[in-house]
Formats: structure tokens, sequence, C-alpha cells
């Protein structure tokens, strides 16, 4: 598969995956304002799926990267591995649940039902948002250098 494809596919995943994070938000700032609304609940299933989903991928991944394990990542999947990592360990920056105690507390987190946990976990998909969006320009950024 060329890097060109990969760059496109990557491209494609990290908007899906900053959708689940924008449906999530809105979601809960509704919950936590008493708005009710049918149609956000639909979609909160939805993000929740696919955030659990990216988070457990991401998780298997960081640990077995942390492990020295040999993975055979694309390139555009190990830069994101590699964001996250070095979030984590950038605690003036990032200093959510998430990246404190990584991907598998994000996943619990997910379904937060207290309002103190869904503010935790507001903040969480926020700093996630800014790593995920830096991952999708370069991404962007690679395709359009190729035209």
């Amino acid at each position: 598969m060329s890097q060109e494809w990969l760059d496109i596919q990557s491209f494609f995943a990290d908007h899906e995956v900053l959708r689940a994070i924008t449906d999530l938000s809105l979601g809960i700032k509704y919950e936590l304002a008493g708005i009710q609304d049918a149609d956000r609940e639909k979609r909160l299933l939805t993000s929740r799926a696919v955030l659990r989903d990216f988070l457990k991928r991401l998780e298997k991944i960081a640990v077995r990267a942390e492990s020295d394990q040999v993975l055979s990542l694309d390139y555009r999947s190990k830069e994101l591995i590699d964001a996250f990592q070095l979030a984590r360990s950038d605690s003036t920056n990032y200093h959510s649940v998430l990246m404190r105690s990584g991907a598998r507390a994000g996943v619990e987190l997910l379904d937060a039902s207290d309002r103190p946990s869904k503010k935790a976990l507001l903040e969480s998909l926020e700093e996630l948002r800014r790593i995920v969006t830096r991952h999708q320009q370069a991404s962007l950024s690679a395709i359009v250098e190729d035209f």
C-alpha cells in the first residue's frame, strides 16, 4: 500500500475520532446543563463505541511499544502513538485522567455517570482532540504535498 493511501486512510480515521469526540463532548455538556436531546443521545452511543475502540487499540499498541515489542505499524499510526506517549509525559500541558493514567482509564471514563467524572471525561476528550487534530493536520499536509 502506498504512503499516499496510508495518509488518506489516516486522515479519515482521525476525522471519525474527532467527530466522535465532538459529539460526545457536546452531549456531555448538554447533560451537565440538564438538556434532553433524543438525537444527541443516539449519537452518544455511537461516539462512545468509536472512542472505546480507538482507545482500546491505542492502549494495546502503547503497552506493546512500552515493552519494546517489535511493532509493525505504518508511519502514521506510529506517529499517533508517539504523540500520545509524548503528551502523557508532558504533565505541564496535559494533565487529564486520560494522560495521567492512560487509554484504559479513558475507556473507563466513557461511561461516566456522575458530574465530576463527566467533567474529567470532557478534559480528557479535549486533550485527546489536540493530539488527534495535530495528527490529522500532518496527514493532510502529506496528502496535499503529494499533489
